[in-house]
């Protein structure tokens, strides 16, 4: 059984995950909701990242559609004219930004749950994740988050619980010095 708090937490880390991944130059301004009808989602691709530790295996799905708008916001995040973007650095600046929420994920996760791992994105069609629900998960959350002028996308987490989870995680404000780096 997951608890409320511990629910909670994996939402907020799921929402810095996504600011962090899809906020551009401007994190802060990008607006994240909890979706109450995943019926709403209707990007036809999704990347999809696993956390998992003894205790949970959380998967993470960022939904996306072929668009202009959509390969315009993703040029933009990596500073590649749109016109310029070619099919295959399309996808690999959607996974990029998976990494990056999972990885942020990942190292808050590491803060409370000890032994925790991150999986390489998967690029998989939206009907792999339409049953989500059927895996009876302790915790199914899904995410509308709006970024620049009005561009959407959608998140989703769902969490299989092996055994009781109890947490409350608290974003530590971090520090760091010109010219530090951080290995993984």
């Amino acid at each position: 059984m997951i608890s409320n708090r511990a629910r909670n937490s994996f939402d907020q880390m799921l929402m810095l995950g996504i600011k962090a991944s899809m906020g551009g130059a401007s994190p802060e301004t990008c607006q994240i909701e909890v979706l109450a009808n995943p019926k709403e989602i209707r990007e036809t691709t999704v990347v999809m990242l696993t956390v998992a530790s003894f205790l949970f295996r959380l998967s993470v799905m960022i939904y996306f559609s072929s668009d202009d708008a959509t390969k315009a916001h993703f040029a933009r995040l990596n500073n590649i004219d749109p016109t310029e973007m070619s099919d295959q650095a399309y996808l690999d600046a959607i996974r990029e930004c998976g990494n990056i929420c999972c990885g942020t994920l990942n190292r808050e996760l590491s803060r409370v749950c000890p032994h925790v791992a991150m999986s390489t994105p998967n690029v998989i069609q939206r009907e792999c994740v339409d049953h989500l629900d059927s895996l009876n998960g302790g915790h199914l959350q899904y995410f509308r988050a709006t970024v620049d002028a009005g561009q959407q996308f959608h998140a989703s987490v769902c969490v299989r619980d092996y055994a009781d989870i109890d947490f409350d995680w608290t974003m530590i404000e971090e520090t760091t010095a010109a010219g530090e780096m951080e290995f993984f």
